[in-house]
């Protein structure tokens, strides 16, 4: 960027290079003095344009070596002249930078504040869109996802390009179709008249067409993923619903068989209740029963005598 901004404010025409000196660029009357007609010829010839004819005509050498020290004078007064115009364009251009920075700083620093906010709003969501996929395990989520971070790249890339291509040239902008879309030549032709000048200066439309496009994409992946998303929820609660209907059914399952096995325990518990209470009744009788015989042989000795 910072090449091809150099190249745009300092075009090739107005380039020097600082490390050639113009003492040995350029010839002075003494070293001509010392040169031979035909290499004064030679370089006339091929530095300064100079045609046959217009040699043919020197027929004095110190006419010759007048011409060649104006014409190599003339080049140093150029190259002078070209670099203190540069110098003074630089002092210019980095002047009016240095003023507009410090004007613009405090909107410039908002600025940066609002694309780090913008960022963090953008990765935040992505990141929360990313983990609902990934919590919804939706295979069509992460599809939309991929497009929608191909979109934001492509939409990115146009509009740097956009915002450069008012400073530079590069083959690496995003291809754009030119549309141009001529006011003035509209508002003449509508009225029968002729543009003129105005007429050939036009409004290419095709980045915002492009631009308008992406985002009618973007709606239409976002749309799908949410849908996804929708469908992929109601299925994880449809399953939710099947898994706690089969642990309720496991449930009652479980608890009836434990039913099952506590009146098995108690029927259990009963029946060996009432034999022990059937064996104590006939441990009873039985007592009582012998009882009942000794009583009645003490009864019966008594009445002997």
């Amino acid at each position: 960027i910072v090449y091809k901004l150099n190249d745009r404010l300092f075009p090739p025409e107005d380039y020097i290079n600082d490390g050639i000196d113009l003492e040995t660029k350029t010839l002075n009357i003494i070293e001509i003095s010392e040169m031979r007609v035909r290499d004064i010829k030679r370089r006339l010839s091929r530095e300064h344009g100079y045609g046959a004819d217009e040699l043919s005509r020197m027929l004095d050498k110190k006419e010759l070596i007048n011409t060649l020290s104006y014409e190599e004078h003339k080049v140093y007064q150029q190259e002078i002249d070209k670099r203190k115009w540069r110098r003074i364009k630089s002092a210019i251009i980095y002047t009016c930078a240095a003023v507009l920075v410090v004007m613009f700083w405090p909107l410039l620093s908002h600025a940066i504040e609002v694309a780090k906010v913008n960022f963090v709003v953008y990765t935040d969501k992505r990141r929360h869109e990313l983990s609902r996929c990934r919590e919804y395990s939706s295979i069509k989520g992460y599809f939309g996802m991929f497009l929608l971070f191909i979109i934001d790249g492509l939409s990115t890339w146009l509009s740097v390009s956009v915002l450069l291509s008012w400073v530079m040239k590069s083959k690496y902008f995003f291809p754009v179709p030119n549309i141009p879309i001529k006011p003035a030549q509209l508002l003449a032709g509508g009225v029968g008249g002729d543009a003129g000048a105005l007429g050939q200066y036009g409004i290419n439309v095709g980045p915002m067409i492009i631009s308008g496009l992406f985002r009618f994409l973007n709606n239409r992946v976002e749309g799908m993923i949410g849908n996804a998303m929708s469908k992929a929820f109601q299925m994880q609660r449809k399953n939710a619903r099947k898994e706690e209907r089969a642990r309720e059914k496991e449930e009652r399952r479980r608890m009836k068989k434990e039913a099952k096995l506590r009146m098995r325990e108690e029927e259990e518990r009963a029946r060996q209740e009432a034999e022990a209470r059937a064996r104590v009744m006939e441990q009873n009788a039985t007592a009582a029963a012998s009882n009942f015989a000794d009583d009645s042989d003490l009864g019966s000795g008594n009445n002997a005598p």
